[in-house]
């Protein structure tokens, strides 16, 4: 049967890891810091790196980059003008090809959920709906194709939302990312946001 509860076993011990690190966020595998001056980032940056290797998370230093104009974290690109939609998902939504069955359409569908929050209205998906029943057959009609065209141009032309006010990253120039711990590829990335 197996140990099925790895995730969140992981997941505590990178909690662990990380508690009482200043200006780190963590959301499930990804870490950002962040700091006000480039020497307390580089103090943190370090303190991150001494709590992984203590608590056994491996990083892989290849992927340390100094600084970047952006980053990507939690499916958003941040700068410093705000944050937009990973733009592989944008790219993913203008390429998907027309559902043909409720796979697809479901497939569409959870890219829809995932870039909902870059547009301000995802109502025109609401004809869509109905086909997601598993009960009902799938027939695509015009008013089905509509809705999607509609929802990929709406989805592919999202707008640069406002900082980040967890931690007003405008005010905090030095940044770090982590990701894909469960992988050990982790990213390190320092950027000038």
């Amino acid at each position: 049967m197996g140990f099925t509860a790895t995730g969140d076993a992981f997941c505590l011990q990178g909690d662990m890891a990380l508690q009482g690190v200043k200006n780190c966020v963590k959301v499930i595998d990804n870490i950002l810091l962040q700091d006000e001056d480039y020497h307390t980032h580089l103090q943190y940056s370090y303190k991150m790196l001494t709590r992984c290797h203590k608590f056994e998370i491996t990083l892989n230093k290849d992927k340390f980059v100094v600084p970047a104009p952006t980053m990507n974290f939690c499916g958003c690109t941040l700068s410093g003008d705000g944050f937009l939609a990973d733009q592989e998902k944008v790219s993913a939504i203008r390429d998907f090809p027309t559902p043909t069955n409720l796979t697809d359409l479901q497939s569409f569908m959870r890219l829809v959920n995932q870039l909902a929050e870059f547009t301000p209205d995802t109502s025109a998906a609401q004809p869509l709906l109905p086909l997601m029943n598993t009960k009902r057959t799938f027939v695509w009609t015009p008013n089905h194709a509509d809705a999607f065209q509609h929802m990929k141009l709406t989805l592919t032309s999202p707008p640069i939302l406002a900082l980040l006010s967890f931690r007003q990253i405008r005010q905090m120039p030095y940044a770090s990312m982590v990701l894909d711990m469960p992988s050990c590829r982790i990213m390190v990335v320092d950027a000038y946001v």
